[in-house]
Order: structure tokens, then sequence, then C-alpha cells
């Protein structure tokens, strides 16, 4: 029996070799992992969501160090929608940082840097919120294009409506392909390696396209 195709891609830092959450994502078979440096954040979620994951002891010891809002300035300013994840059950004792001093933080990221920030309790949970935020990024409903009924006219928006009768092509990942190769023409055209570069595209969607297209 064939393995079935990864539904997803997703980067991650080689910072984040050590991680279980690494050794986790490997496993997975509904993730194509890459691993390469990222300029922002441990974890590229679909190609659209950035993840800079801690622990609750590196939470803590990156605010001591200043840290923490240098690497919130970098995720506030990327291209992709940023995420800071806390993963693992809370220590009862952290590094010697207080409490309130612990609160205020995420509450400037929260707030100040309009950083969301989600707590999970292992790294099996971390995987899981991988799985649901690839998800809701791959069934984005309110950019897509229905494709019965009218054809849209703007020139633009009829190049995504086409691009997303391509397999496993969204609104997100349409977008994307036409920015990159800047036609339709030049999306039809292109190798399959080229098509895998795109984020949250890789190598199998890209094969599935390229067969399509002969």
């Amino acid at each position: 029996m064939a393995a079935p195709h990864p539904q997803w891609t997703l980067d991650i830092d080689p910072r984040e070799r050590a991680a279980r959450l690494y050794e986790l994502a490997h496993a997975a078979t509904d993730f194509d992992v890459r691993v390469r440096p990222l300029r922002a954040g441990d974890y590229l979620v679909a190609g659209a969501v950035v993840v800079e994951r801690k622990t609750h002891a590196d939470f803590a010891t990156s605010l001591l160090d200043g840290r923490l809002f240098t690497q919130a300035a970098v995720l506030a300013r990327g291209p992709h929608r940023p995420l800071v994840l806390i993963e693992g059950p809370r220590p009862e004792r952290r590094p010697d940082v207080h409490s309130h001093a612990l609160e205020g933080a995420l509450t400037s990221l929260a707030v100040m840097w309009r950083l969301p920030v989600i707590e999970t309790w292992s790294p099996e949970g971390s995987l899981r919120l991988f799985r649901f935020i690839a998800a809701q990024v791959d069934g984005a409903a309110p950019a897509a294009l229905k494709r019965f009924g009218r054809k849209p006219k703007r020139i633009t928006t009829r190049r995504l409506y086409v691009l997303q009768g391509l397999p496993g092509v969204g609104p997100t990942l349409a977008g994307r392909l036409l920015v990159r190769f800047g036609s339709v023409e030049g999306v039809m055209t292109a190798a399959a390696s080229a098509l895998a570069e795109t984020d949250g595209l890789g190598p199998a969607k890209a094969a599935r396209i390229r067969e399509l297209l002969g």
C-alpha cells in the first residue's frame, strides 16, 4: 500500500534538532518536513504561520537576557502570521523572575506586539496544534474563489481562479504562485523542483501538479 501524500509543509529551523517536537514531526505522515534556517521563529507551518517555540524555563530566561522582545520584533515585522508557543507543564521552580514580570511580558506580547501566545502541555500537543493551524490555513474560505457559477471579471482574480484549479492549491498558495512566477503560464511551465520551493507547496503537491499538467 502506497504511503499517503503529506498534506502540508512544515519548515523547521536546524536549531530545533534536539527537540522532541522535531522528532515527532519527522515521524508524522501528514507533514512534508523541510529543515532549513528560518529568518524568524523555529517552525513555519503550511508556509503561512511562523512559530517561536519556548519551554516555560526558556521563556523566563529569554526575558532575563533580553532575547524575548528582540525575537518579538522580528516576528511582528515578518511576512508570515506569527505565534508564540509555550510548551510543556509549568514547572514548580523557574529562573529568578518574578511572576508579575512574566505576566507583564505575556501582556506586552499580546497587546503591544499583537503576537498571540498559546500554551501546550507536551510536544504531542504542539504537533496537534500545528495540524489545527495547517488545516485552518488550508481551508481559509473567505478568500477562496468558488469554481462554479460566474467567472470573476478582474484579470488578477481570474488568474487566481485558474490556479486554484490545480491539485492542492487554495487561495493562499494561488497568490504565492502568481507572485513567484509572474503569470499563469509561468506556473504551468515551471519545473516541479521550482514549484516545490514555493512556501506551503512542497515536493508532493508539486509532483501532483506536474503530473496533471504533463
